[in-house]
């Protein structure tokens, strides 16, 4: 019996909606139209009073279900009462029409009672219609609001626009995979640091563990890469040698990604990225974690790490062919494309595919940083200037070029200033639009903002907001981990 009421409920619930869907899309498509006419007839016009009679009616047909009822976007799609409207190809231009406009007059939806007339929906309609909105949304909804009021509208009621209205409908799945993707980037780190580990204690390397972590961080990359691009911007100085480690097998994975490989690939890839250092261990701690420059003994010392990392991975139990495959990205990271680099090969040549990717990846981590070799920390667009001055010796030049072309004119994570003397984070590019990414804005003229007014915004939609250069986080005293929640 409740069984059945439940059914009978649901039922009836699926068939209101639907009803909504069916109205909401006719109104959108009406109010549409009227805005067109409203723009080309006055209001005594023929063409305009038959149009309006055709938004009222449809108007009148959910004043007669529902009392009040409210029209507004989120997430780039239109609601009725909370009931999302499935956009056909009759309604998607009318959609995409509302989804721009509104942000721009610092609205996100209307909320109508049944108290409207025809005389105010009239003017409320010529009013919108003529209205010259600002670079500023806030002033352009208080203009607005206002005006309204002037006008005697009280059954029109528009909603200030809201970060909400920008946050994708499946946020809760968004959410979860930037939670995957910390989860397993740190993980990832507990993988190296224990790896290591076990090759100075034990002069052998657990390919295991390396294999399943690199798993996870493919399943993370395929869902959603710039969940993981933005790990890659932290700094443990630390636990510098591990995080770099993973930095390294995230960027390769990133890059082998966009080149297109399969997942088998992808997996012997990420391991030899992974592991990449793993000779580093044979040396003492004190070089590795010099903080001067090194001087010819030192580099000495240092050029043998691809040599100990070799014979760590022949040390292990089996050696198949993802440890095959990973030895030659640790002999050959440091190897030019031109055969330059240490190890010193007895004939020069091109280093393996995964050796070419390991050391775009290394060099590009390493000089954003500034640790090890390369002691100053430069800025994302001076590292990719740097090495595109060095494509077709240092790097080969395809690799190099859809790496770049992966990261984006403004890679995630970098710190930027806008025009609008805010800072942001980037935290997403924008393909279509890559001079205009996604920043989290997390300081304005006043200094640094508290963690609660942190908000995201789609440069591609500011008008009059854009990136005027990149800058250095650490000399504001922005890191980027404080930030990690915020999207």
């Amino acid at each position: 019996m409740l069984n059945n009421s439940i059914n009978e409920l649901k039922d009836k619930n699926e068939l209101i909606e639907a009803l909504l869907d069916e109205q909401g899309r006719h109104l959108v498509n009406l109010l549409h139209a009227t805005f067109k006419v409203a723009g080309m007839y006055e209001a005594n016009n023929n063409r305009y009073i038959e149009q309006a009679s055709k938004l009222r009616g449809i108007l009148k047909q959910i004043f007669d279900d529902e009392a009040d009822f409210s029209l507004a976007i989120k997430g780039g799609y239109m609601y009725l009462n909370g009931v999302r409207l499935k956009a056909d190809r009759e309604s998607e231009v009318a959609m995409t029409y509302f989804l721009e406009r509104w942000p721009e007059l610092g609205i996100s939806g209307l909320t109508l009672t049944s108290g409207l007339d025809p005389r105010e929906l009239d003017k409320f309609i010529f009013f919108m219609t003529g209205f010259e909105s600002g670079e500023n949304r806030e002033e352009n909804y208080d203009a607005i609001k206002s005006r309204l009021i002037e006008l005697g509208i009280e059954n029109i009621i528009p909603s200030r626009y809201s970060q909400e209205a920008e946050e994708p409908e499946d946020a809760d799945k968004y959410r979860a995979i930037r939670a995957k993707a910390k989860k397993t980037f740190f993980s990832a780190v507990s993988v190296v640091h224990n790896t290591m580990n076990q090759a100075k204690s034990q002069n052998s390397v657990n390919i295991a563990k390396t294999k399943r972590v690199v798993q996870q961080l493919i399943d993370v990359i395929i869902e959603d890469e710039s969940a993981l691009m933005e790990m890659t911007a932290l700094r443990s100085f630390d636990d510098y040698t591990y995080v770099h480690s993973v930095n390294v097998c995230v960027l390769s994975l990133i890059l082998g990604h966009n080149l297109g490989l399969d997942r088998k690939r992808l997996s012997n890839l990420g391991v030899g990225a992974l592991i990449h250092d793993i000779g580093k261990t044979k040396l003492p701690i004190d070089l590795v974690n010099k903080p001067d420059s090194y001087d010819e003994y030192d580099w000495e010392l240092m050029r043998r790490h691809p040599i100990y990392g070799v014979k760590f991975l022949l040390k292990t139990r089996s050696v198949e062919e993802t440890t095959a495959r990973a030895t030659s990205a640790v002999y050959e990271h440091h190897i030019s494309y031109d055969g330059a680099g240490y190890p010193q090969l007895l004939k020069k040549r091109i280093p393996t595919l995964f050796a070419r990717i390991v050391a775009v990846a290394d060099t590009y981590n390493a000089m954003s940083s500034g640790r090890v070799y390369h002691r100053k920390k430069n800025l994302p667009d001076e590292v990719i200037t740097n090495m595109a001055n060095r494509a077709g010796s240092s790097f080969d030049p395809i690799l190099l070029k859809v790496f770049i072309n992966a990261l984006g004119i403004y890679p995630v994570g970098t710190v930027v200033a806008l025009s609008s003397n805010q800072v942001g984070i980037v935290t997403r590019s924008n393909p279509k639009d890559p001079e205009n990414p996604k920043v989290k804005i997390v300081a304005d003229e006043s200094g640094l903002l508290e963690l609660d007014q942190v908000k995201v915004i789609d440069l591609s939609k500011e008008s009059g907001i854009n990136v005027t250069r990149i800058i250095d986080g650490d000399k504001y005293n922005i890191n980027n981990a404080n930030y990690l929640d915020k999207f």
